[in-house]
């Protein structure tokens, strides 16, 4: 009867367990999926008579202006007549 008893208790406590670290564990495996799939974004750039023309992968694209404007995910401005600075959300500034 004692070890059964030992037995339910050691069973409801790596049940608690696992409810307890799968939310976490779920959170940190939808963290590393989301971040994968941020760092697939970038802008492309063209550089056009009348200054830089930005396109995402997501299909939006716009003339770039000297204020940051965002193209998609990303965030992009035109620096001067031949260079465009972007920032998606996961990777650092580029010109």
């Amino acid at each position: 009867m004692f070890t059964a008893v030992v037995l339910a208790i050691a069973v409801a406590v790596g049940v608690a367990a696992v409810a307890i670290t799968w939310p976490m564990v779920k959170s940190s495996f939808d963290r590393s999926s989301w971040s994968s799939s941020m760092g697939m974004y970038k802008v492309g750039l063209t550089y056009t008579k009348n200054g830089p023309y930005a396109y995402a992968q997501n299909g939006v694209s716009a003339p770039l202006s000297s204020s940051p404007s965002p193209v998609g995910y990303c965030i992009a401005y035109k620096y001067n007549a031949t260079t465009a600075i972007y920032s998606c959300p996961s990777n650092q500034p580029t010109g």
